[in-house]
C-alpha cells in the first residue's frame, strides 16, 4: 500500500489564521481545562493519601446490618483540644481492612448484586457472539414455552348427536328426574344410500 502525496485540507487548517509570534494565554487554557475536565480524583479522594483505598463497605451496610461491631474503635470518645471535637469519629475510621493484634482482618465488602448482573450480561454477550451472523433479534429473544402452555385438542360431538342441544333435555320439570343423568339422545335415522331400483326380469 502506497500513500499519496496529496494533503487534504481540514476545517482546522482552512479556518486557521497565523498570528505570527503571538503566544497562547496559559491561564485561559488552564481554566478551560479545569472547566471541561473538572478536578481529578487526587483532589477528591486522595487528600489523605491511600488511607481510604480499601473502603469496600458502605455506611448504610455498616449501620443497618450492625457491621459497626466489627470495628476496633474504643468504647468511649475523648475530647480533643487541638481539633475541638470529640474523637475518634466513626466517619473518620470506617470499617475496612485492618490489622488487629497481628491478625489481618478484612471486612467483607458490600454486595448489592452488581457483580452478578455484570457476569450475567457478559455471558449473554459471549453467547450472542457464538450464535452466528444470520440471527435475528426475535430468534435471540424468543423463549420456548413448555408443553403445558400448548392448547390440548378437544373434539366435540356432532350437533345432530349431542344431547345438550336436544329440546327435551333442556326442559325438565319432573322433580324425580332432577339431578339424575337421564338424558335422551336425539333420534337420528341411519343414513341409507339411495340406490337405483333395478327390475329383475322374470
Amino acid at each position: 500500500f502506497q500513500r499519496g502525496n496529496t494533503k487534504h485540507n481540514s476545517t482546522h487548517r482552512v479556518d486557521f489564521r497565523n498570528v505570527g509570534s503571538h503566544r497562547p494565554d496559559v491561564v485561559v487554557r488552564r481554566k478551560a481545562l479545569l472547566r471541561n475536565d473538572g478536578l481529578g480524583p487526587e483532589h477528591l479522594f486522595w487528600h489523605h493519601g491511600n488511607r481510604y483505598t480499601n473502603n469496600m463497605l458502605s455506611w448504610y451496610d455498616e449501620h443497618y446490618n450492625g457491621r459497626w461491631k466489627e470495628n476496633t474503635l474504643p468504647p468511649s470518645r475523648q475530647w480533643n483540644g487541638n481539633q475541638l471535637a470529640w474523637g475518634p469519629e466513626k466517619s473518620d475510621y470506617p470499617l475496612q481492612e485492618s490489622i488487629v493484634s497481628g491478625i489481618r482482618v478484612i471486612a467483607a465488602p458490600t454486595n448489592f448484586g452488581l457483580l452478578q448482573s455484570l457476569q450475567e450480561k457478559w455471558r449473554a454477550q459471549i453467547a450472542d457472539e457464538t450464535r452466528g451472523e444470520f440471527d435475528s433479534t426475535y430468534s435471540s429473544s424468543y423463549l420456548q414455552p413448555g408443553r403445558d402452555a400448548m392448547a390440548q385438542p378437544r373434539y366435540a360431538i356432532p350437533r345432530a348427536q349431542s344431547t345438550n342441544l336436544h329440546p327435551v333435555n333442556k326442559i325438565n320439570k319432573d322433580l324425580h328426574f332432577r339431578g339424575v343423568t337421564a338424558l335422551k339422545a336425539p333420534e337420528k335415522l341411519p343414513e341409507i344410500p339411495i340406490r337405483a331400483m333395478t327390475t329383475v326380469g322374470m
